[in-house]
């Protein structure tokens, strides 16, 4: 949903990867997805001069990989971390709150990516019949 109102209010390029998703995450995965997913896209937006982005969503090493690249002019995170950024302080705010891990990777004029790791373990529901054994 943060992606199509993306596309629909920039010219920016989107591109849209999934692979092997969860049928159901919970709320409190699906959230702090979403919102990095938002934070990103609007600096994509507003900061990044970018004429394509990527995201993409799937399963990886235990638990869900979230990556959001552009091609735009990038920053100098050595120069961010002088400067108080609010929406990455609250990227990995939330990442953290879940146990995961977060990595924003940028160079001037080498765009930038965010990428995300979350554990996730589905649960799976035994039959009846196998619980009685």
């Amino acid at each position: 949903m943060e992606c199509e109102r993306f596309s629909n209010i920039t010219s920016i390029g989107l591109a849209i990867k999934t692979i092997e998703l969860p049928s159901q995450l919970p709320q409190d995965i699906s959230l702090c997805l979403f919102r990095i997913t938002q934070e990103a896209l609007r600096n994509i937006a507003r900061h990044a001069g970018a004429s394509q982005t990527e995201v993409s969503l799937g399963r990886l090493h235990g638990g869900l990989q979230l990556a959001i690249t552009d091609n735009g002019v990038g920053f100098d995170p050595g120069r961010l971390r002088i400067k108080v950024s609010l929406g990455h302080a609250s990227m990995r705010q939330r990442v953290v709150q879940l146990g995961g891990k977060i990595e924003i990777d940028s160079k001037p004029g080498l765009g930038t990516i965010v990428v995300v790791w979350i554990p996730f373990a589905e649960k799976r529901v035994e039959s009846p019949s196998r619980i009685a054994g």
